[in-house]
């Protein structure tokens, strides 16, 4: 070949092309997932078919049932997706604020910020089916339950005196429906500037803790 050397082509190594399948199948589940959260929110449970959601994305529907067998499994996966993150991130807050009071309000404005971030998981998991979540992962071990995690954070601060003495499980439920209430106007409210969202989320857990100390 007139002195000139001829490169061989390089062929993908077979663990290469087997971590390529399955990034591309981990790309199409988080594909029909996303799809399948906007179809969710915007027609109810009832309101999706499998084939509607296959010509959302532009598989057949077939292939949807390759991932999911129906729709029970596509919105169980949506919600235990939406409450394993949101358990993992309040328990992370918990444990990079030691001072009980702060580690409330903290936890307060992660909460806000799950749900302004993942807005189609948390209309899911609380304002549409709370109850298809709960009954599908009461009996799931190793993950991190979000109103655990705040409800130890009330226990806490009552230990320390940082507020009042009273039932844990009350004063969890207190702030979590003062949150969950603060995202949901944030949701489907009227679009508010990001300061005075930002004003608006400090002022409500400022207040709603002043509520918990003592007089």
């Amino acid at each position: 070949m007139n002195g000139e050397r001829m490169d061989k082509p390089v062929l993908a190594s077979p663990s290469s092309s087997a971590a390529r399948r399955a990034q591309a199948r981990a790309d199409l589940r988080a594909k029909i997932l996303a799809a399948a959260a906007e179809l969710f929110v915007a027609g109810g449970y009832q309101g999706l078919s499998m084939r509607q959601l296959a010509e959302r994305i532009g598989y057949t529907a077939p292939t949807i049932y390759l991932y999911f067998a129906n729709k029970d499994a596509l919105l169980f996966a949506l919600l235990e997706e939406g409450y394993n993150e949101l358990g993992e991130r309040l328990a992370a807050v918990a444990a990079a604020e030691p001072v009980p009071i702060a580690r409330l309000a903290a936890l307060g404005r992660e909460y806000v910020a799950f749900g302004r971030e993942r807005p189609m998981h948390y209309q899911l998991m609380f304002m549409q089916r709370a109850d298809f979540l709960q009954a599908r992962l009461a009996a799931r071990a190793n993950r991190v339950d979000p109103l655990a995690v705040l409800q130890e954070a009330v226990a806490a601060a009552a230990s320390a005196g940082a507020i009042r003495a009273a039932d844990p499980q009350v004063i969890t439920l207190s702030l979590w429906a003062a949150v969950h209430g603060l995202v949901g106007l944030l949701l489907i409210g009227p679009p508010l500037p990001e300061e005075q969202i930002r004003a608006l989320v400090d002022t409500t857990i400022a207040a709603m803790l002043a509520g918990l100390t003592h007089a």
